[in-house]
């Protein structure tokens, strides 16, 4: 009898580890041995639907997936995906799953810690330039107050926050932020409430056609953080004074540079 209660016990401990530590393999089939050693050795992996596959950089059966799937349905539009494996902090490997979806929680929503955050512009002979000059919460859309970021001891199953920034590519807007989360992933969906304009004239974006998606997943070893971005209504290319303006890459500068910002922030906790 007891011989038999520690196969069932081994059985059950099997079970939860195999469901609790999945490798970048078993979550991202869909990438090669290769591209798995690139994002292990720190690569960020990129994609754009109009070019490429990008359902291969996203993790399977997650929220983000079916995320990405939406997008890609929608008429007239173009999704740019990235990629990134963050290691874990030394500080999480004691934590459990919980506790560390706990910390990411409240790492992706310390908005205010964004101000600052620079981007590689190459129209500065790709040096570094200050991407969001102003970054806080909102008690509603229409407000204009500030208000402190939150700060959870536990991870809902959704939540939705309104967001002003001011960045120096579109100026002033305001977002919605809407979490969506489960056991092992957050996803942030980011929708502009306003009008998006270049020198605060020419409409880039119109209200509510961009989305800006970030999410983490945990596997055995870290994190793997997506981001994508995706217009609606706009063609890839768009002309502004006769100056050409390149939206995925705009877009995909704009996610990197807050992927960067996500793991600053998890490593300063």
């Amino acid at each position: 009898m007891t011989s038999k209660r520690i196969i069932f016990l081994l059985l059950v401990l099997s079970i939860v580890f195999s469901l609790s530590a999945q490798s970048i393999e078993d979550i991202v089939p869909g990438l090669t041995s290769e591209r798995i050693d690139e994002l292990k050795n720190g690569q960020l992996l990129k994609g754009k639907s109009f070019q490429e596959d990008v359902r291969l950089l996203i993790p399977e059966q997650s929220i983000a997936m079916e995320h990405l799937l939406e997008a890609l349905q929608k008429p007239e539009s173009f999704t740019v995906v990235s990629l990134t494996f963050i290691p874990y902090p030394d500080y999480m490997h004691t934590m459990s799953e919980e506790e560390r979806q706990v910390s990411i929680f409240n790492t992706m929503r310390s908005i205010s810690t964004q101000e600052g955050i620079t981007y590689i512009s190459h129209r500065a002979g790709n040096k570094p330039k200050e991407l969001i000059e102003k970054s806080w919460y909102l008690e509603n859309p229409k407000s204009r107050s500030s208000v402190a970021d939150p700060v959870s001891t536990s991870v809902p199953s959704n939540a939705e926050y309104f967001v002003y920034q001011k960045d120096s590519s579109f100026g002033s807007n305001i977002y919605r932020y809407t979490y969506t989360t489960s056991e092992t992933e957050i996803f942030v969906n980011v929708v502009n409430l306003e009008t998006m304009r270049v020198f605060g004239i020419f409409k880039a974006v119109d209200k509510e056609q961009l989305a800006i998606a970030m999410s983490t997943t945990q596997v055995d070893e870290g994190l793997l953080l997506v981001a994508m971005a995706t217009i609606e209504g706009r063609d890839p290319q768009v002309k502004v004074l006769g100056i050409s303006v390149d939206l995925p890459s705009a877009f995909t500068r704009r996610t990197t540079a807050l992927g960067e910002w996500f793991v600053d922030q998890l490593n300063k906790k």
